[in-house]
């Protein structure tokens, strides 16, 4: 009896030791877009899923310093007919929402204007910063009932956003 309990414990033993991760596992890569915005992977319109999408980005002109990272638009399930987009900014240095919004703000002034503004059901603009501790993201999901065009105020179009930071 005693054997066989020693057995079993020598058994036990060996599937926990193989069980345990090694000391030496590497941790996980960044998303793609993480990599991007660290100068690993090319950055820009072409980075974009959907040709109209691209195309206006390609039109809008960004700070010099702001860099897309990725875009991609989807077909709105809340409104028929209309599209949500998608774009993943890469912001300098050691940005937070406060550097997200005006940009985030200026973009939504530039697509309200263009043709494709009128078939946007939801905007939501990322920014890719790795030192940030969670995902920092503008959403206006009315877009089309928000007029984006500096009325009443700048701050009040802040205040359109639904922020992740909150």
């Amino acid at each position: 009896m005693r054997r066989a309990t020693a057995l079993i414990w020598i058994v036990a033993a060996a599937l926990m030791a193989a069980c345990q991760t090694s000391d030496e596992t590497a941790p996980p890569e960044p998303p793609q877009t993480v990599l991007a915005c660290q100068g690993k992977f090319v950055t820009g319109p072409q980075t974009i899923a959907g040709f109209d999408l691209s195309k206006f980005m390609q039109r809008t002109r960004l700070p010099p310093d702001v860099r897309i990272a990725a875009g991609r638009s989807a077909l709105s399930a809340e409104r028929p007919g209309s599209v949500d987009l998608y774009l993943e900014l890469c912001l300098p240095g050691t940005a937070t929402m406060n550097d997200l919004l005006p940009v985030a703000t200026d973009l939504a002034h530039d697509l309200k204007a263009d043709e494709l503004g009128s078939r946007t059901a939801t905007l939501t603009i990322t920014c890719v910063c790795a030192h940030l501790p969670r995902r920092t993201e503008v959403r206006d999901e009315d877009f089309l009932d928000h007029p984006w065009n500096g009325t009443p105020s700048r701050e009040a179009e802040y205040r359109t956003w639904t922020r992740s930071d909150r």
